[in-house]
This record gives C-alpha cells, structure tokens and sequence, in this order.
C-alpha cells in the first residue's frame, strides 16, 4: 500500500531550475498530503502505517532541502 503513495508526475524538461525546484517542492508537498491521507485511513495496518510514515517523513524532509536551497539562492541574490 505504501507504494501506492506514490504519485506519477512526468518532469518537464523545458522548465527553468526554479520552476523544477518549485514543482519539485510542490511534488514533495502533495506527496506528503496523500502519505497522511492514507495515515488517518482506519483500513491501514500497523506495518503499512510505518512504511508510510516513513515515506512521508522523507518527503517533507527532501521539501525542507528544496526550501533551504531557495533561500540559500534568495540571500545570494539579494547580497
């Protein structure tokens, strides 16, 4: 069931390094949405509420990097 969290968004390669880093942060956002959705289910066994847990945990975690890296670029623009 965790994998199911999953979701299949295509990349776009014509966007600009900002736009793929917001998408890429929005992705992990919405990821993270669908991981506690599943979480508050009553239909989740122990096991699987683990995995997704644990699957959630990294999304925000890879969405908090994407946000230090845009204010890391926010500071060396505004310097």
């Amino acid at each position: 069931m965790a994998e199911e969290v999953l979701l299949n968004l295509d990349s776009q390669d014509s966007q600009t390094p900002q736009e793929s880093q917001e998408d890429e942060f929005e992705t992990m956002l919405e990821k993270a949405k669908v991981v506690l959705n599943k979480l508050n289910s009553q239909e989740v066994t122990l096991k699987e509420s683990l995995a997704l847990y644990e699957s959630g945990m990294r999304y925000l975690k890879d969405a908090q990097e994407i946000l230090e890296q845009a204010k890391l670029q926010y500071q060396e623009f505004k310097d």
